[in-house]
């Protein structure tokens, strides 16, 4: 890297400008600089001295996700692990390495998986953030409160069928039956016999008829 000098001035006391860090990124377009802290560089570094392919999970957005959202990982990038030139999806990749960086030996091919982990809200289809703060940005919207709105509210009951209504009637003819009978007033007699004819006692003697 190039030193700047300023003219007149000492190059001990020219203030250093830290450059930005990060991984350089095939767009097919031009390249761009994919801004990663430190210690994530520094990982990839690790990593790809294995071979095969590996997945490097950032860390999460926020140590709680947030009421009405949910943690989503999406595929940040793909590295390969020769040269560290990242790409936005697998395709283009594959097709660099196998052009340059592994030109004839497909089976030993290295990349890296960077997933980034997001947060995706449950009321807006396709809605993403990399942190809670813009998720709660989102959710003060016009667009998340009127999407948010019909979900709070219970699903109106369902009709009945032409048999749930059946069983129903017969329910409620069977009720009507069982209170008729048991508030209708009952005979006092019915569970009273006749008394029958009177046996004669052991030692008793019939009453002899009038002219015998």
């Amino acid at each position: 890297m190039m030193k700047l000098f300023v003219p007149g001035t000492n190059p001990a006391t020219v203030p250093h400008h830290p450059q930005p860090q990060g991984l350089i990124v095939e767009t097919g377009n031009g390249a761009s600089v994919l801004q990663l802290p430190a210690t994530t560089l520094e990982q990839i570094r690790h990593i790809a001295a294995d071979p095969g392919a590996s997945t490097l999970r950032l860390p999460p957005p926020s140590p709680e996700v947030p009421v009405g959202a949910r943690e989503l990982d999406y595929d940040l990038c793909y590295v390969c692990k020769h040269c560290k030139v990242a790409f936005p999806s697998a395709a283009p990749l594959q097709t660099h390495q196998s052009r340059s960086c592994y030109a004839g030996r497909d089976a030993s091919r290295g990349v890296i998986r960077v997933v980034q982990p997001s947060l995706e809200c449950r009321y807006c289809p396709g809605e993403r953030f990399r942190n809670a703060v813009d998720f709660r940005r989102h959710a003060e919207c016009e667009t998340h409160i009127r999407n948010q709105t019909p979900l709070l509210q219970p699903p109106p009951a369902e009709p009945l069928t032409h048999e749930m209504e059946d069983v129903v009637n017969q329910i409620t003819l069977l009720a009507a039956r069982a209170a008729q009978d048991t508030t209708s007033p009952k005979d006092t007699n019915v569970n009273f016999c006749v008394p029958g004819p009177r046996f004669p006692q052991p030692g008793e003697l019939p009453l002899a008829s009038a002219g015998h």
